[in-house]
Protein backbone atom coordinates (compact mmCIF):
# COMPACT_ATOMS: atom_id res chain seq x y z
CA UNK A 1 0.00 0.00 0.00
CA UNK A 2 1.31 3.44 -0.86
CA UNK A 3 2.38 5.65 2.02
CA UNK A 4 0.92 9.05 2.79
CA UNK A 5 3.97 10.78 1.31
CA UNK A 6 3.56 8.84 -1.97
CA UNK A 7 -0.06 9.86 -2.19
CA UNK A 8 0.96 13.43 -1.46
CA UNK A 9 3.50 13.37 -4.29
CA UNK A 10 0.94 11.79 -6.63
CA UNK A 11 -1.68 14.33 -5.62
CA UNK A 12 0.76 17.16 -6.25
CA UNK A 13 1.59 15.77 -9.70
CA UNK A 14 -2.08 15.41 -10.58
CA UNK A 15 -2.86 18.94 -9.38
CA UNK A 16 -0.01 20.48 -11.39
CA UNK A 17 -0.83 18.35 -14.43
CA UNK A 18 -4.51 19.30 -14.34
CA UNK A 19 -3.61 22.99 -14.05
CA UNK A 20 -1.01 22.69 -16.83
CA UNK A 21 -3.54 21.05 -19.17
CA UNK A 22 -6.02 23.86 -18.44
CA UNK A 23 -3.35 26.43 -19.19
CA UNK A 24 -2.36 24.68 -22.41
CA UNK A 25 -5.94 24.99 -23.67
CA UNK A 26 -6.16 28.67 -22.73
CA UNK A 27 -5.17 30.96 -25.65
CA UNK A 28 -3.97 33.62 -23.17
CA UNK A 29 -1.31 31.33 -21.68
CA UNK A 30 2.29 32.08 -22.48
CA UNK A 31 5.41 29.95 -22.04
CA UNK A 32 6.61 31.92 -19.04
CA UNK A 33 3.42 31.33 -17.01
CA UNK A 34 3.35 27.65 -17.93
CA UNK A 35 7.04 27.27 -17.06
CA UNK A 36 6.49 28.77 -13.60
CA UNK A 37 3.88 26.08 -12.94
CA UNK A 38 6.06 23.26 -14.31
CA UNK A 39 9.07 24.47 -12.30
CA UNK A 40 7.04 23.75 -9.16
CA UNK A 41 7.34 20.06 -9.97
CA UNK A 42 10.95 19.28 -10.92
CA UNK A 43 10.03 15.96 -12.55
CA UNK A 44 7.90 17.72 -15.18
CA UNK A 45 10.36 20.55 -15.67
CA UNK A 46 13.18 18.03 -16.19
CA UNK A 47 11.13 16.10 -18.76
CA UNK A 48 10.45 19.31 -20.71
CA UNK A 49 14.10 20.37 -20.58
CA UNK A 50 15.37 16.93 -21.58
CA UNK A 51 13.00 16.81 -24.55
CA UNK A 52 14.07 20.25 -25.74
CA UNK A 53 17.75 19.39 -25.32
CA UNK A 54 17.30 16.15 -27.25
CA UNK A 55 15.52 17.89 -30.11
CA UNK A 56 17.64 21.03 -30.28
CA UNK A 57 21.08 19.90 -29.14
CA UNK A 58 23.89 21.81 -30.77
CA UNK A 59 21.68 24.80 -31.61
CA UNK A 60 22.39 26.84 -28.54
CA UNK A 61 21.94 26.59 -24.82
CA UNK A 62 18.53 25.86 -23.29
CA UNK A 63 18.76 27.44 -19.87
CA UNK A 64 15.16 27.62 -18.64
CA UNK A 65 11.91 25.73 -18.72
CA UNK A 66 10.31 28.72 -20.40
CA UNK A 67 12.82 28.57 -23.23
CA UNK A 68 12.29 24.81 -23.55
CA UNK A 69 8.48 25.22 -23.74
CA UNK A 70 8.93 27.87 -26.43
CA UNK A 71 11.15 25.57 -28.47
CA UNK A 72 9.11 22.38 -28.25
CA UNK A 73 5.69 24.03 -28.32
CA UNK A 74 2.50 23.53 -26.36
CA UNK A 75 1.44 20.33 -28.15
CA UNK A 76 4.61 18.46 -27.23
CA UNK A 77 4.52 19.92 -23.71
CA UNK A 78 0.99 18.57 -23.34
CA UNK A 79 2.17 15.10 -24.38
CA UNK A 80 4.97 15.26 -21.81
CA UNK A 81 2.52 16.19 -19.04
CA UNK A 82 0.11 13.41 -20.02
CA UNK A 83 2.97 10.88 -20.16
CA UNK A 84 4.10 11.88 -16.66
CA UNK A 85 0.58 11.34 -15.31
CA UNK A 86 0.33 7.92 -16.96
CA UNK A 87 3.73 6.96 -15.55
CA UNK A 88 2.64 7.97 -12.04
CA UNK A 89 -0.65 6.06 -12.30
CA UNK A 90 1.23 2.94 -13.41
CA UNK A 91 3.72 3.30 -10.58
CA UNK A 92 0.95 3.62 -7.99
CA UNK A 93 -0.98 0.71 -9.50
CA UNK A 94 2.10 -1.53 -9.35
CA UNK A 95 2.78 -0.50 -5.76
CA UNK A 96 -0.79 -1.27 -4.69
CA UNK A 97 -0.92 -4.54 -6.65
CA UNK A 98 2.33 -5.76 -5.10
CA UNK A 99 1.09 -5.10 -1.59
CA UNK A 100 -2.38 -6.59 -2.08
CA UNK A 101 -1.41 -9.59 -4.22
CA UNK A 102 -1.04 -12.05 -1.30
CA UNK A 103 -4.49 -11.07 0.00
CA UNK A 104 -6.01 -11.82 -3.41
CA UNK A 105 -4.61 -15.37 -3.23
CA UNK A 106 -6.23 -16.21 0.12
CA UNK A 107 -9.62 -17.43 -1.18
CA UNK A 108 -7.97 -19.65 -3.81
CA UNK A 109 -5.56 -21.19 -1.33
CA UNK A 110 -8.03 -21.80 1.46
CA UNK A 111 -11.23 -22.32 -0.49
CA UNK A 112 -10.82 -26.12 -0.48
CA UNK A 113 -10.28 -26.38 3.28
Amino acid sequence: MATASEYTAADELLFVARRALQMLRDPRTNARRLARLLDGLPMLADDVLETAEALYSGRGRIDSTSHAVTLIGFDRTERIVRRAVRREYCRLAQTDATVHAPLALLPARYGAI
